[in-house]
């Protein structure tokens, strides 16, 4: 059986040019934090060239916008340092299946799948335990009072938040008997081939909320708007994933591509 104490982890975090690496898209920055039970042992902070433009909603989420990847390394060089720093471990992500696709993505690129016999994800770990009203990551820092002074990357502060996070839920599920054994999953690329699409858990939880959102827009031209909608379906066209939703400001249906939509609000009450 696992104890955390003696057990190697591995709490991984990447950020994207976009929503989708079926439609191109591609890590920009990964960062791993490996610890031996609770100590610390080795960060990683990679910036990686994606090799094509961060998307709006990208830039908007991740704050890379002004950042020069054309002298950053391609994946393939950073590869084995990845390597080194998942083996054997443990491995804990948060909404797992949005980043694992793009990691098994860059794999396969380079002619090669990826295994993780024992894999957790922090976002199923909550919502099989707990009712909140969110589980994205920021929102479950906050219901399990965890701060974090952390200058550096947006990825390795959400790398260290997902730690921190990890160790607060497996100390509140002591009290029922839940042992690490229990919490592990495994991945076998490719178990999740386009079975679905997978977003960031603030923006899945937004559509699917059943509430009218308020919107920040960005079209083709680089013109912004702000817009209620009511979601509807998010559906894969030819070019990219959309938002189809009744638009009330046109007072008609809409479809928005996601990649370009800046910003999204719940509105409150009901």
């Amino acid at each position: 059986m696992l104890e955390i104490a003696n057990t190697r982890f591995a709490f991984l975090d990447i950020e994207t040019t976009g929503l989708s690496p079926w439609f191109g898209d591609r890590i920009c920055q990964i960062a791993v934090i490996v610890t031996e039970g609770k100590r610390i042992q080795r960060t990683l902070d990679l910036l990686i060239n994606p090799e094509r433009d961060l998307s709006p909603s990208a830039v908007h989420a991740n704050g890379l916008g002004g950042i020069n990847f054309s002298d950053k390394p391609r994946f393939a060089e950073i590869a084995g340092s990845l390597d080194e720093a998942l083996k054997d471990a443990v491995v804990v992500c948060h909404n797992a299946k949005f980043d694992i696709q793009f990691l098994d993505n860059e794999y396969r690129k380079l002619g090669r799948t990826i295994e993780f016999p024992n894999l957790i994800d922090t976002l199923l770990l909550a919502r099989d335990y707990y009712e909140l009203p969110s589980y994205s990551l920021n929102h479950l820092a906050q219901d399990f009072h965890i701060t974090n002074n952390i200058s550096g990357s947006r990825a390795l502060a959400d790398a260290i938040t997902m730690k921190n996070l990890f160790f607060a839920l497996t100390d509140s599920l002591k009290s029922i008997n839940k042992s690490l054994d229990d919490l592990i999953g495994i991945y076998n690329s490719p178990a999740w081939p386009r079975e679905g699409v997978y977003l960031p858990t603030e923006l899945s939880e937004a559509i699917h909320s059943g509430k009218r959102l308020f919107i920040k827009y960005m079209d083709k031209d680089g013109e912004t708007s702000e817009r209620w909608v009511s979601p509807k379906e998010v559906i894969g066209l030819s070019d990219y994933i959309y938002l189809q939703a009744y638009c009330h400001t046109r007072e008609a249906d809409r479809t928005f591509r996601l990649d370009r939509i800046l910003g999204v609000e719940v509105e409150a009450g009901k």
